[in-house]
């Protein structure tokens, strides 16, 4: 496929809590982002037995529809939408892909948690490593904590060496808490269980990842939410990015103690989309905390999207004028 230069391609990430949607411009020499937006949709909310719930997608279409109307405005050379956990082993999944693809010209595609990852890991990687070279020889383990699941991709430099997607995630670990109630007993329940599936999944990693500590960085909107909590808590509100420091992040989940319900939870920081999940969020970013054994982690505002951009430039010509010659 040739892009031609100055076209616009887009991205649509549907996951199980939220819609994204990334349009990019096609330059010399790479992309640049042109419009973002994310949506609070939860696709997968009611879905536990196997089946999409008819007001959740009625909310997905909704979604895509706005989304349709944005895309109107450009001159889009490809749109790619992908669905991740929030379509994987749904029974009903086809007369919604369907559906879909009616509305947006364009079907859907179901990628494998393995798959996320490794876009993930490009989307996170690629353009954004330190210039220096010393980075070259360096690890790092990108983490997505979604509605869904959580993404961990390992590797070295922008290569990508191990990734796998592990069934947590801040809409899914919901279940710990019934009724909407926030007792210490749920969140700890919350946390263990997250725990223990992200020990297990990291012994499918090599013997290396445990040799040599990775550069931990994380992206998503739960990272990022917890992050700009923990910013608005030290009276930083607005300021560049921080990352998530064990310390502060055991003080807030001791502080979300103070609510009774899940439904209750406020801080400065935190969009009301957010806040239904931040407190099952909290406790499976503590896990990985724990887990990984480390106490701080960057994070990027890059992820899934910016890797299916990636992935498709990469994999595409570029046709430009210059000097009146053709490329």
């Amino acid at each position: 496929m040739i892009l031609p230069l100055g076209d616009y391609m887009a991205a649509i990430d549907m996951g199980s809590n939220s819609f994204h949607l990334l349009i990019a411009q096609v330059q010399i020499g790479g992309w640049q982002t042109i419009h973002t937006e994310e949506r609070k949709v939860q696709l997968a909310a009611g879905s536990e037995m196997g089946d999409l719930q008819h007001d959740a997608q009625q909310r997905a279409l909704a979604c895509l529809s706005e989304y349709k109307s944005v895309l109107a405005r450009y001159r889009i050379t490809g749109l790619h939408v992908v669905a991740t956990a929030s379509l994987r082993g749904v029974n009903n999944a086809a007369p919604f892909l369907l559906a879909v693809e009616a509305l947006m010209g364009v079907c859907p595609r179901i990628i494998s948690g393995e798959r996320e990852a490794e876009l993930v890991y490009l989307g996170v990687t690629k353009g954004c490593l330190p210039a220096a070279e010393e980075h070259v020889q360096k690890t790092y383990l990108v983490v997505d904590v979604g509605g869904g699941s959580t993404e961990l991709a390992w590797g070295l430099a922008e290569q990508m060496h191990s990734g796998i997607s592990v069934d947590v995630g801040c809409l899914r670990y919901l279940r710990y808490f019934p009724g909407g109630e926030l007792l210490p007993a749920y969140f700890t329940a919350a946390r263990d269980a997250a725990a223990e599936m992200f020990e297990d999944a990291l012994k499918t990693f090599p013997t290396s990842f445990r040799e040599s500590p990775p550069v931990v960085i994380g992206c998503s909107g739960t990272l990022l939410a917890v992050e700009q909590v923990l910013i608005a808590k030290a009276g930083g509100a607005g300021k560049a990015s921080t990352g998530i420091h064990v310390n502060d992040l055991r003080l807030l989940a001791e502080n979300l103690q103070t609510f009774t319900t899940i439904g209750e939870v406020r801080y400065q920081g935190l969009s009301e989309d957010r806040q239904s999940v931040f407190a099952s969020g909290i406790a499976i970013v503590l896990a990985l905390f724990e887990v990984l054994n480390i106490d701080t982690m960057a994070l990027s505002q890059h992820g899934l999207r910016e890797g299916i951009i990636e992935n498709c430039f990469a994999n595409s010509g570029v046709m430009f004028q210059q000097g009146g010659q053709q490329q």
